[in-house]
C-alpha cells in the first residue's frame, strides 16, 4: 500500500475512533463523505473499502438510533486495524476490514447498496474532477456512465477552480470593464 493512502487510512480510522468514543456520529457521516472523495481520487482497494465501512457504519448507527438499538460494536476492531496498518501488516489489516464488513453485513442486509452507493458517489466525484479539467459534462459522463443530470447536479453544489492563466481577479475585472466602455 502506498505511504499516502496508509497515512490518510490511518487518520481516518484514527478520526471514527474517536467519534464512536464521543459518540459523535455526525463526525462518521462527514469523515464518510471525505473517505468517498479518498476512493475517487486513488481509485484503489483500500480507500473504497473504508470508505464502504464508514458509510455503512454511519448508516447502521443513524438507523439504530432511530429504532432505539444498539449499534455494533467496533471499536475494539477499528483500533487493531490501525494497529496491524502501523505496522505495516497489510495483509491483517485487510483481514479486519473484511470481518468488519461482514459483522456490519449481518447486522444490516442493506449492506450491498451502501457499496454500490459508495461507488457511485466516487465515479461522481471523478467526473466532476474531469470535468474541471475541461472535459465536457456530456462526455465526462459518457465516460463514466452516469447520467448528465447526476453529474450536473454535483457539479451545481460544487466549487470548482477553473485556471484562469494566473491573472488575479482583479485585474481581470478591470480589463473586462475596459473592453466594455
Amino acid at each position: 500500500m502506498r505511504q499516502i493512502i496508509k497515512e490518510d487510512i490511518l487518520d481516518v480510522i484514527k478520526k471514527v475512533i474517536d467519534a464512536l468514543k464521543k459518540e459523535d456520529y455526525s463526525a462518521i457521516a462527514e469523515l464518510s463523505n471525505h473517505t468517498i472523495h479518498d476512493a475517487s481520487i486513488f481509485q484503489e482497494d483500500d480507500p473504497l473499502t473504508l470508505a464502504v465501512l464508514v458509510y455503512a457504519l454511519s448508516k447502521v448507527i443513524h438507523r439504530s438510533l432511530e429504532k432505539r438499538q444498539t449499534a455494533p460494536t467496533v471499536t475494539p476492531a477499528l483500533q487493531k486495524a490501525h494497529e496491524a496498518l502501523t505496522n505495516d501488516d497489510d495483509n491483517q489489516y485487510r483481514a479486519i476490514m473484511k470481518s468488519l464488513l461482514q459483522e456490519i453485513g449481518q447486522y444490516d442486509a442493506q449492506l450491498k447498496l451502501y457499496i454500490q452507493e459508495v461507488i457511485q458517489q466516487a465515479r461522481i466525484k471523478k467526473a466532476s474532477k474531469l470535468y474541471e479539467h475541461g472535459i465536457s459534462i456530456a462526455r465526462t459522463a459518457e465516460l463514466l456512465g452516469l447520467s448528465q443530470w447526476e453529474l450536473q447536479n454535483y457539479i451545481g453544489k460544487t466549487v470548482i477552480d477553473i485556471p484562469h492563466d494566473g491573472i488575479k481577479a482583479m485585474d481581470r475585472v478591470k480589463k473586462a470593464r475596459a473592453i466594455f466602455q
